[in-house]
């Protein structure tokens, strides 16, 4: 990324202030002076309980397009794990059997053979909006800190034993170190796999005293997959083009519906929401890599 593309990023983001998060829940309980229920942090996660175990054939899947929906999948689990666990009890793998069941249900609809299947992938390739961030974390210093010394000298290592430590744990790379202003500079950090970025800067928060880490993330809002977990009956997903003005929240959208059952069968629920107009087109990634299955 470029460092003014970066900037940018900064600039839509405030600094992460973790010690906030240690011990806060949901906002509104806070303000009651309750703590949040679905919040508590305490014993098994709800919607680890009895997933959908189905099989699913995902031959016909690309390996990059195996890598692209094991991120959608990691970002949609991390997302189910955000409405009923604090970030301070997650753990920066994201559970690898909730990952699977979110991969499953994405998989047996990108395979089944409804029509507006290619519409949403193959025409729009409709992907979960990036936030979470399950990819990249920037440790940001201030230019004379001592940690970073190694790597001004081209070193591949960093002096701290912990942040080395953290990162051959969770197998990240050290992509590049970015000029920010005057005072202060950035390491960049990326996951090999998905995981829980948000939670990887509570650790090196905790761990190492970093209280200047950005995660980057995009400005306003976009195309989206939700998914809901429906006990007895399986997982409704909801594939979303949005557009309009999307700075804050896209004022149009039109949405796709389908329901895969506990045995993974597919059911489409039909289409609704705006025209979508003909200038919307697919971005330079997805022209790169695309939603195209193997013949």
């Amino acid at each position: 990324m470029k460092t003014l593309q970066l900037n940018r990023f900064l600039a839509w983001s405030a600094i992460f202030v973790f010690t906030m998060l240690l011990f806060t829940g949901n906002v509104e309980a806070q303000r009651g002076g309750k703590k949040d229920p679905k919040k508590t942090g305490g014993g098994e996660l709800a919607i680890m309980k009895g997933l959908p175990e189905f099989f699913v054939d995902d031959n016909s899947m690309r390996d990059y397009l195996k890598a692209i929906y094991k991120r959608d999948a990691t970002r949609l689990a991390l997302r189910l794990i955000n409405t009923e666990q604090r970030l301070s009890k997650q753990t920066i793998i994201v559970p690898e059997e909730l990952v699977q069941a979110v991969y499953n249900a994405l998989i047996a609809v990108r395979t089944s053979d409804y029509g507006a299947i290619d519409t949403i992938a193959s025409k729009y390739n409709v992907r979960s909006f990036p936030v979470p961030n399950v990819e990249s974390i920037i440790l940001v210093f201030e230019h004379d800190a001592t940690w970073v010394e190694p790597l001004k000298q081209r070193a591949d290592t960093t002096a701290s034993l912990t942040i080395n430590n953290i990162i051959r744990q969770y197998n990240l790379i050290m992509t590049r170190m970015v000029y920010l202003d005057e005072e202060r500079a950035g390491l960049v950090l990326r996951s090999r796999e998905p995981i829980n970025v948000p939670a990887l800067a509570m650790k090196f928060f905790t761990e190492e005293g970093i209280g200047s880490i950005e995660e980057v993330l995009p400005y306003g809002d976009g195309n989206d997959i939700s998914i809901v977990r429906v006990p007895q009956q399986g997982w409704d997903l909801t594939y979303s083009i949005k557009f309009g003005n999307c700075v804050n929240q896209c004022q149009k959208f039109h949405d796709w519906k389908f329901k895969v059952s506990e045995s993974g069968e597919v059911t489409y629920l039909g289409g609704s929401g705006h025209t979508i107009p003909p200038w919307i087109t697919v971005s330079a990634e997805t022209k790169k890599y695309p939603d195209v299955l193997k013949k």
